[in-house]
């Protein structure tokens, strides 16, 4: 019977390439490995997995797989990524979000499918005990730092289509969501003033007055805690302008929820949200 788990340097002899060859497929998510004792070992499964998306790619191991007629080649996106962050490694998660973008993604998918999902399995691993609060932290850190220098590839070209002030109130302490929706808004042809998290309502107040071409206010709210704050600079930005002011996040949980926190909408889909906004800026 074959043994179940193998050596990275078994592997290599099983797929006839290099050591170094396996290790970087470990390393950038590719394969999925495990330690044991100080040593990577790899499954039978896993290995099985891995020939499978790597003869479906039909490219050779280490290149990058490419989309056919415009689609995304399918992939562990999410789950390469969320296993490099865990492990800090910003270099190899450079390399999955590079991996992901040539294999047919755009901004959009990158953060919906790729990104989001990684982050969120993050913090549910850290809510259950899984993870500690260091390891959270800094994935989260390596995100931001990974959306920096993905989000500039998709800039807008041309003239302004207005500008767009984005924050979360105050008790609101995660910031990505409102980063992530500020380079989408950013790709839709519109200037953006991200002014943040945990943002005071009166805060909220001056950082939209004397903003000339001002197109909308969007307020992102992830904890429910922070719904009553959320309303106060809802409350506070509706006597400064009269753009129409736009709340998103998991802690708002439907329109009603939106319409009682005074906001125009609720934001569920940024693509719907820009075209909305494209329309109106005609």
């Amino acid at each position: 019977m074959p043994t179940t788990t193998l050596t990275l340097h078994e592997v290599a002899a099983e797929l006839n390439v290099h050591y170094m060859t396996v290790y970087r497929s470990v390393r950038m998510g590719r394969l999925r490995a495990h330690r044991d004792g100080g040593e990577w070992r790899v499954t039978r499964a896993d290995l099985g997995e891995y020939l499978a998306e790597r003869k479906r790619a039909t490219v050779p191991d280490g290149a990058v797989p490419r989309a056919k007629h415009g689609g995304r080649a399918k992939a562990r996106w999410a789950e390469r990524l969320e296993a490099r962050l865990v492990a800090g490694d910003e270099s190899a998660a450079q390399g999955v979000i590079d991996d992901a973008l040539a294999s047919g993604h755009d901004l959009f998918s990158l953060y919906a499918e790729v990104v989001s999902p990684a982050m969120r399995s993050i913090g549910e691993r850290w809510s259950r005990g899984e993870l500690a609060i260091h390891e959270e932290h800094r994935a989260s850190n390596i995100v931001a730092r990974l959306m920096g220098r993905t989000s500039p590839r998709f800039a807008h070209r041309g003239t302004s289509r207005g500008t767009i002030v984005i924050g979360a109130p105050s008790g609101e302490h995660h910031s990505l969501m409102i980063t992530m929706v500020a380079d989408l808004l950013r790709c839709g042809g519109f200037s953006v003033s991200d002014i943040g998290a945990d943002v005071p309502a009166e805060s909220f107040a001056r950082a939209v007055t004397g903003v000339d071409d001002l197109v909308a206010v969007c307020v992102g709210v992830t904890v429910a805690d922070a719904l009553d704050n959320a309303r106060a600079s809802i409350t506070a930005v509706r006597a400064t302008t009269s753009a129409p002011c736009f709340v998103g996040g998991a802690a708002v949980v439907s329109d009603e929820l939106a319409a009682e926190l005074g906001a125009d909408a609720r934001i569920d889909d940024v693509r719907a949200l820009i075209d909305r906004l494209q329309r109106r800026s005609k």
